[in-house]
Order: structure tokens, then C-alpha cells, then sequence
């Protein structure tokens, strides 16, 4: 008797479950065919308006000089040694590209 009240109970659980799920389903796009239709075709709009203002910023960004400085300062920070290195007193970078002579 009690495993027939239990069974009835949890089939009665799986279908009102069942029910819930069926009338709470999301639609996760927002809507009918026409608001999905006016959505892609903004951002089909957005996107041809805006990529080409962002070429032509980006192309009068690089266009224009901007200033570079000469050298680092020389900081007493920056190059702390404690011994030499095995190829000298320069870093290896400055070594291999020909900057530092001994």
C-alpha cells in the first residue's frame, strides 16, 4: 500500500513537472520573426555604417606624426648587477645587436 502511494505521488510529481516545463519554456531570441528580422537587419545597418568610420579613424590615427623619444633616462635602478655576465658587461640583446662594445 505504501509503495502503490508512493509511486502514485511521484508520477503525480513527474507530470505536473512535466506541465511547468512545458508552459515556461523561454525563448531566448525575444520574439516573433518580424522583431528578429528588424533586429538583424539594425545591425546589419550598424555594422556598414560603423566599420568604415573605424577603417577611416584608424587610417587618419596612423597618418599623423607623433613624437618619440629619444633615449631612455638612465636610471640607477634599472641596471643592477651583482656579477658579470659570461659575455660581458652588457645585456645579451645589446650584445647580439652590436650597441654595446666593451
Amino acid at each position: 500500500m505504501a509503495s502503490m502511494l508512493a509511486r502514485r505521488s511521484l508520477a503525480e510529481l513527474t507530470r505536473a513537472s512535466m506541465r511547468q516545463e512545458a508552459t515556461g519554456v523561454r525563448h531566448m531570441s525575444g520574439g516573433s520573426y518580424k522583431e528578429e528580422l528588424a533586429n538583424t537587419t539594425l545591425w546589419r545597418n550598424v555594422t556598414f555604417v560603423g566599420l568604415p568610420c573605424i577603417i577611416g579613424l584608424a587610417g587618419y590615427i596612423f597618418s599623423q606624426g607623433h613624437h618619440h623619444p629619444e633615449e631612455q633616462p638612465a636610471y640607477s635602478y634599472l641596471n643592477i648587477r651583482n656579477k658579470e655576465f659570461p659575455w660581458g658587461k652588457c645585456n645579451l640583446f645589446d650584445k647580439l645587436s652590436g650597441k654595446c662594445e666593451e
